[in-house]
């Protein structure tokens, strides 16, 4: 079982051949297709399944520091700031946020500075794939000499590395996206550096794996590049690809688990108590032969009350799996989330991962290669709904076999609809069946 990967996104750069553009607005924010520049990396860390982040901000920080809350506030991932009064260079920045490898597997690092269509999904499977502690991008840059340039042995192992070269060897180009191992991230921190292209990726020859992208990546550094940027962004838009999860990929019914699959329980602890919602297995059944992926999320606060454990909601959740196999169903995930909430407000993200955040949806799209926007999100609460809506969905249902949202939460806002329990939902999505409940 993998671990967590995290990310540092490298954004404080002035821009300065980017004016007058970035006299009035920081370089990561340029917008592309209506959207910021930086949106469309969060949205590919999300896709990969990374839940944290941080973004070095200097120009113009109260514009990035906004930026970085309404992220957080979305339920994308959870986005931080490093404040730097003065720039602090690609590899002073590492340094300076040397904790963050601290749980982690794996650090994702990123140069805001370029427009991508790159799958960090696919990128991370390769990293994890080999035993080097460091990945970096590689792209056919058409003026080697102004790049990085990389050359790899017959296993794609980095074997010269020169930056800037006056006489390049060829055109593998650094394309300033790395996967590092945490102990590897740390080293680097260590080294208290300024840039990483010249003193740092030098002293990763002969550990570290290159991982060619034969996708779109440009560097939009440049007014010339950024509008190049523009040309390209709707062609390159419209194909399918990495989002937040899979555009083509599978479609799923997300499901919550007490009063919508087992009936509710208050702090379910006992195996004893687990108990499959009437009609459920069979609309479940119905579901997953139109060939939806079956996966259940569900907030588990009594974890981080302190009231169950892990391991009681592991045996809870056998409990669940073994009555629904015995139906003939099988679930394809189940993620749980144990934060415990900041407030009363079920309609407020307090935690990117506890619905009504899309954390735990987008997660499983990543992991699975499931396609939010094919897929339903079903459940008894306010927050479940919402979830689903916030990860997009094409739509959520509100089941009636568990709690009922209070008048204030209906009037929440956000479109969904209501169903008496899961076979209904199940024709709400497919049409009615005639296949009787047992």
């Amino acid at each position: 079982m993998t671990g967590e990967a995290r990310a540092i996104i490298l954004a404080g750069g002035l821009g300065t051949r980017l004016r007058p553009l970035t006299d009035a607005m920081p370089k990561c924010l340029v917008p592309i297709a209506g959207r910021p520049l930086l949106d469309y990396w969060v949205d590919r860390l999300a896709a990969a399944g990374v839940r944290r982040a941080r973004v070095n901000n200097h120009a113009h920080a109260d514009q990035v520091r906004a930026y970085v809350g309404a992220v957080t506030a979305s339920g994308r991932l959870e986005l931080a700031e490093s404040y730097e009064p003065a720039l602090l260079g690609s590899a002073g920045t590492i340094a300076a946020n040397a904790d963050l490898a601290d749980g982690a597997d794996v650090v994702v690092i990123v140069y805001a500075d370029n427009f991508s269509d790159v799958d960090l999904g696919r990128m991370l499977a390769f990293h994890r794939s080999h035993d080097d502690p460091f990945t970096m991008l590689l792209f056919r840059a058409p003026n080697p000499s102004a790049c990085g340039i990389a050359e790899l042995d017959g296993s794609g192992r980095v074997v010269s590395f020169v930056e800037k070269p006056a006489e390049p060897r060829g055109d593998l180009a650094n394309g300033g996206v790395y996967v590092v191992d945490a102990a590897a991230y740390r080293e680097i921190a260590s080294m208290h550096a300024f840039d990483l292209g010249f003193e740092v990726l030098p002293r990763f020859v002969g550990r570290m794996r290159g991982w060619p992208w034969g996708g779109y990546h440009l560097d939009v550094g440049t007014v010339e590049a950024l509008e190049q940027a523009r040309r390209d962004a709707p062609g390159l838009l419209s194909r399918p690809g990495p989002g937040p999860g899979r555009a083509g990929g599978r479609p799923a019914a997300f499901l919550d688990r007490d009063g919508t699959v087992i009936e509710h329980v208050h702090y379910l602890s006992d195996p004893a108590e687990v108990r499959l919602i009437p009609g459920a297995a069979p609309a479940l059944r119905r579901l997953r032969g139109a060939g939806f992926a079956l996966v259940v999320v569900t907030n588990q606060s009594a974890i981080g009350r302190g009231m169950i454990t892990v391991e009681q909601l592991g045996l809870v959740n056998d409990e669940m799996v073994r009555q629904l196999a015995a139906e003939g169903v099988a679930l394809d995930g189940i993620y749980y989330c144990p934060e415990a909430p900041a407030g009363d407000d079920r309609t407020a993200i307090t935690h990117g991962d506890r619905k009504p955040g899309p954390g735990m949806l987008l997660r499983a799209s990543a992991e699975l290669g499931l396609d939010p926007l094919a897929s339903w999100m079903i459940g008894d609460m306010i927050s479940d709904v919402l979830a689903g809506i916030n990860a997009r969905c094409r739509g959520s249902i509100l089941v009636q076999t568990g709690k009922s949202p209070s008048p204030a939460e209906a009037g929440a806002g956000g479109d969904y609809l209501v169903a008496a329990d899961l076979p209904a939902a199940a024709g709400l999505i497919l049409g009615p069946s005639a296949e009787p409940a047992r």
